[in-house]
C-alpha cells in the first residue's frame, strides 16, 4: 500500500539556502586577480566579449597592472567583484563614458556559469548602478549580444532599454551586440 508508516518522514534532498554575495571593489594592486579573472570570463564566455582569450592570455603583466590602475583610479572607474564565501564568482566593470558627458558604462559583465540565476547578476548590475547614481550622471549605458537571453532579460528588468543601435562584436564575429540604455 501507499500508506507511509507511522512517524516516518518524506525525505528531499538538502536545499542551499539563497547565497550570501558580498560585494567589493577592485584594489589598485589586485592585477593578477583582474587578470585571473577575466581570463575566466574569456575562457568560459567567448561569445560574449570583444576582446578574445588568446589575446588577453599574452599581454604582459605591466598590460594588466595599467589596467588595475586605471579601473580603480579614486573618481574614476570602478571594477565591483562578486564572493560567495571566498569563492569570486563575478564581476563587473563600471566605467565612466569618454564620448558622453554625464554617462555611465556598463562592461565586462560576467558571473560564474554555477552561480548564474542566483541574484548574482543582479547585484553586480544594481552596484554599477549605484555608483552611476552617486556620480550624477543621467544615463548608464552598455552593449548586450543580442541573442544572449539571459543577459538581456537581466537587463530590461533593471529598466535598460535598447537605443537601437547594433554593431558587430568584433570584426571575426557573426554575432551582433545592441546599445541598451538606463536613464538614471
Amino acid at each position: 500500500s501507499g500508506a507511509r508508516r507511522r512517524g516516518a518522514r518524506a525525505r528531499s534532498a538538502p536545499r542551499r539556502g539563497k547565497p550570501v554575495i558580498h560585494l567589493r571593489k577592485l584594489a589598485s594592486h589586485e592585477s593578477n586577480l583582474l587578470r585571473e579573472l577575466r581570463l575566466r570570463a574569456l575562457q568560459e564566455s567567448p561569445g560574449s566579449f570583444r576582446d578574445t582569450y588568446a589575446d588577453a592570455a599574452a599581454q604582459p603583466p605591466s598590460y594588466w597592472e595599467d589596467l588595475a590602475r586605471s579601473t580603480t583610479e579614486p573618481g574614476r572607474n570602478a571594477m565591483f567583484l562578486a564572493y560567495e564565501e571566498h569563492e569570486l564568482i563575478g564581476s563587473a566593470f563600471a566605467l565612466v563614458d569618454s564620448v558622453r558627458s554625464r554617462t555611465g558604462r556598463v562592461g565586462g559583465m560576467w558571473v560564474d556559469p554555477r552561480w548564474r540565476r542566483q541574484g548574482i547578476g543582479e547585484a553586480l548590475l544594481q552596484a554599477v548602478i549605484d555608483w552611476a547614481r552617486e556620480r550624477g550622471f543621467e544615463r548608464l549605458m552598455l552593449w548586450c549580444v543580442a541573442s544572449a537571453v539571459g543577459p538581456g532579460a537581466l537587463y530590461r528588468k533593471a529598466g535598460f532599454r535598447e537605443t537601437g543601435y547594433q554593431q558587430p562584436l568584433s570584426d571575426d564575429s557573426p554575432l551582433r551586440v545592441v546599445e541598451m540604455e538606463l536613464q538614471l
